[in-house]
């Protein structure tokens, strides 16, 4: 099971911060849907800063989460508020739902080479976020990280007819799973292949909101294009 505070509780606000938007409110009477509850804790924290009653399904399909996210709804969630088990892509995408959000995983790792499976996102570290970009939602909020081919998302979701409504960027320290030889390693790979960029310290993660419609300002995605690709060390890629 994994957390992190820094993260979870960017997670949160962010999640905050689409509910109280103008992009999210014609979208919001089916409610909205999560990838990873995690132990539900961000959910948790930005429904209960909301004046607004919003039904929120979350999926998380690692089982210790699970019985985490569980317990914590039962003990203090707030109404509307469910988590169920199971894989998201599986059981979530026919929903009544238009709205989505997640911290997808991220890490990028030859051969599943985390030590923590669930934080594991493919090759470029981008999958499971692309993955949910070429999905049927018309707003998606998604955590996206400086370290795992920012580039390559902004361009699917581009192509996938999504346009940056919002963003958000929070700056968060290499913790021990990203430390790991096999992550580093790949990361470190990406980074000259210009889709990765950081300092050798810390790596950005951006709450991104994207709307299918279009209607959003293009120039946001130049922006957080920018902004994702300058904390690169100097004359490193």
């Amino acid at each position: 099971m994994f957390y992190d505070t820094v993260e979870s509780t960017f997670y949160a606000w962010c999640v905050e911060r689409l509910l109280s938007s103008a992009v999210a409110a014609p979208h919001l009477a089916g409610g909205i849907v999560e990838l990873g509850a995690g132990t539900g804790l961000p959910i948790i924290e930005a429904l209960s800063r909301c004046e607004a009653s919003v039904p929120v399904r979350g999926f998380e399909r690692d089982p210790d989460s699970f019985r985490v996210a569980a317990h914590l709804v039962a003990a203090k969630g707030p109404p509307g508020y469910t988590v169920e088990p199971g894989d998201f892509f599986e059981q979530a995408l026919d929903g009544p739902e238009r709205i989505a959000v997640a911290n997808p995983p991220y890490l990028a790792a030859p051969a599943d080479d985390t030590g923590t499976p669930e934080l594991w996102g493919g090759e470029s570290g981008a999958e499971v976020t692309c993955r949910l970009l070429s999905g049927p939602y018309d707003v998606l909020m998604l955590m996206v990280a400086s370290i795992a081919d920012p580039l390559g998302v902004i361009e699917h979701a581009r192509r996938s007819g999504y346009a940056v409504a919002d963003w958000s960027v929070c700056p968060v320290v290499f913790g021990p799973h990203s430390c790991r030889s096999g992550v580093r390693g790949r990361i470190d790979e990406l980074r000259t292949e210009g889709r990765a960029f950081s300092t050798e310290t810390d790596y950005l993660l951006a709450g991104v909101t994207w709307l299918r419609t279009g209607t959003a300002d293009p120039g946001q995605a130049d922006v957080l294009r920018r902004v994702l690709t300058a904390g690169a060390e100097p004359g490193r890629a």
